[in-house]
Parts: structure tokens; sequence; C-alpha cells
């Protein structure tokens, strides 16, 4: 009982998504690195960035807490189960041990570290006030891709680093554009922009030259694919819930990131990638992802 409305508050159901970022970018840094690539370095990068994230999200409530007030009131700090500045406490540490944990993998990772921190920041603050700041949140997830690559210690591939950042991108972008629609109250045809996100994001990978067998790229396209044409498919039907798609969204991150991770030839990892995605669904049964 008394962890729960941490846990809420970070919606930490959403946190494996983050980790199968962090398995792409390292993925596609290791390919410039000197002598035998490792994995090793992914697990204090995921800390890293799974400090930003839970930060990111714990400074969300903080700053939608008037809002909150009067629409969601059983949110953590709303109801009073969280103090705002015990929030306000745990966000300062969060993002102090994330930059630490990166400065001790390389200067540059710490860089896009920071530019990645200030990123949330920013759309933290401004969000409630401009639709457009759903352009932030997809490149935050775009800035994991590139900061996870540079924390992996080699000269990472910029094009295919750039293709796959700029598809991620654009997968949050849309979805966030169709959630923040209906949050609105606005009506929306959502064919289009539905068929469009996974379409942008698979197209980012196809791009980006892969040496892997085509039957495992097969295999990590068909699963995204398949999942968001289910997710296109419920919300045609009479029982459409955008905010239960919206998670659904969210979950298909590690969808693409085993699609990517396919293309880079390294099948163990979008093993790991496609448990990320099981346990962020299963986790959202339990906290709302969104």
């Amino acid at each position: 009982m008394t962890l729960r409305p941490w846990l809420q508050l970070v919606r930490l159901s959403n946190a494996p998504t983050i980790v199968s970022n962090v398995l792409v970018g390292f993925g596609v840094g290791m390919q410039g690195t000197d002598g035998p690539a490792s994995w090793a370095g992914a697990a204090p990068t995921s800390l890293a960035m799974l400090l930003l994230y839970i930060g990111g999200m714990a400074l969300n409530d903080i700053m939608d807490e008037p809002i909150d007030r009067a629409e969601r009131p059983q949110r953590p700090i709303p109801s009073g189960r969280i103090a705002r500045s015990s929030a306000a406490l745990f966000v300062m540490a969060c993002f102090t041990i994330s930059l630490a944990v990166l400065a001790a993998q390389s200067a540059l990772a710490l860089a896009y570290g920071f530019v990645l921190m200030i990123a949330i920041v920013i759309y933290n603050v401004i969000h409630a006030r401009h639709a457009a700041a759903v352009i932030l949140m997809g490149l935050c997830r775009g800035l994991v891709y590139v900061t996870a690559a540079l924390a992996a210690g080699g000269r990472p591939a910029w094009e295919a680093l750039g293709l796959l950042s700029a598809g991620l991108v654009l997968y949050v972008l849309l979805f966030s554009i169709v959630a923040r629609g209906e949050a609105g109250n606005q009506r929306r045809r959502f064919e289009e922009i539905i068929i469009l996100a996974p379409m942008f994001a698979i197209l980012a990978g196809e791009l980006m030259h892969s040496a892997a067998p085509a039957w495992l790229t097969i295999l990590g396209r068909s699963a995204f694919l398949l999942w968001t044409l289910g997710i296109a498919v419920f919300l045609q039907s009479p029982k459409r819930h955008v905010g239960r798609a919206v998670g659904w969204w969210i979950a298909g991150i590690s969808l693409l990131d085993l699609y990517h991770l396919t293309r880079l030839d390294e099948p163990a990892a979008a093993l790991v990638a496609l448990a990320c995605f099981v346990l962020t669904l299963a986790g959202q049964r339990w906290i709302a992802g969104s």
C-alpha cells in the first residue's frame, strides 16, 4: 500500500519499453566499437535511462497537479498519498544519479543524457499549454536511442541511428496526437494516422543497411505490424477505447525495438525486447500506462 502510489506516480508499467529502447541504441553503438563488442554496458545505461524516465513521469504529475485536482483527483499527489515536496526530491535524485551513471560511461553519453533531461523538463513545463509539445515527447524517445548508442563507447553509425530515431519519434508523435485529440474531445478520423504511425517506423528500419537473415527480419516486422493492425481494428470497433489503445501503442514500442534488433542481427536482444513487450502489457493491467 505504501509502494503502490509511487509506482503509479512513475507509471512503472511502461518502463520496460525504455529498456528495449536502450538495447536498440546500444546495438547500433556497438557496431562502431573497435574490437569485440560487449553488451556489458547496456545494464548501467538502462539504469540511467530508467531513472530519467521515472523522474520525468514524477515531474509530469508535479506540474499537472492543478489539472489533476480537478480531473484526476485519484492520482498520487492530489489524493495526498504522496507529498509534492517528496515527489520533487525524488525527481532531483533520479536526474542526478542518472547523469552520474552516464558520466561514468562517456562524456558524449553524459552530454546527450543532459540534453534528454532538459527536453524532459521543458516538455513537462509546457505540455499542458501547447499542443506542439508532443513533438518533444517523441524527441525524448529518439534521444534514448542516441544516448544509449554513445554509451556503447564506439563510433555509432549516425545514418542508421538517425533513421531509427526518426522512426521512433514519428511513431510516438502520431499516437500522442491521437491521444491528445481524444483527451480534448476533438472529433478525428483515426484511420490515416493509425496507418501512418507503424509505416513510418518500419520504413526507417528498412532504409537501414542490414546483413541479418531475411527470415529473422520478417518475424520482427510481422510482429510489429500485426500488433499495430490489431489496435487499428480495435479502434474501429464499437468497443473503441482510446486510453486502452494508447497503452497498447506504448507497449508496441518494444515490438518496434524487436524489429530493429532483428535488422541489427541481434536475436538474443530481440528476445529481451519481446519480454519487455510482455512485461509492459502485464504491468498495464495493474498500473495504467497513460
